[in-house]
């Protein structure tokens, strides 16, 4: 239901196709600092659009796992180096992410069209 992350969350987050809290094409601004605490007994729950914290729940709780798991207001969900993409097993949105290995992360102006991975029950390490 999540993937284990131990590369910068900057990184991670600056790769994210996230239409979850996006519904239209639009490009996705990309913001320069993302700044929040992150807990290590609890989801802490993150829309680009808004730039916003949505919520959060108690790592583990499995009843509000489902509801979140249920919502499209939210692209992408931090507890300590846990993270979560409003795609696959986490949610029913149309998220993913991906490692971006062929620029600088102040160079990006919009998320690249292909090639992300969705939340699964196992813990894929990217190569």
């Amino acid at each position: 239901m999540f993937m284990r992350r131990t590369a910068p969350l900057i990184l991670v987050i600056s790769l994210m196709l996230l239409t979850a809290c996006q519904h239209d094409k639009r490009p996705l601004p990309v913001a320069s600092e993302v700044s929040f605490a992150l807990s290590q007994t609890e989801w802490t729950y993150f829309c680009f659009s808004t730039g916003e914290v949505v919520g959060t729940s108690k790592f583990g709780d499995q009843q509000q796992d489902a509801q979140w798991a249920e919502r499209l207001d939210w692209d992408i969900a931090f507890c300590s180096d846990l993270i979560r993409t409003n795609s696959g097993t986490s949610g029913r949105g149309e998220g993913g992410i991906q490692r971006n290995t062929t620029s600088n992360f102040f160079n990006l102006t919009e998320a690249p069209e292909d090639g992300y991975i969705i939340d699964t029950e196992d813990f894929p390490v990217f190569d």
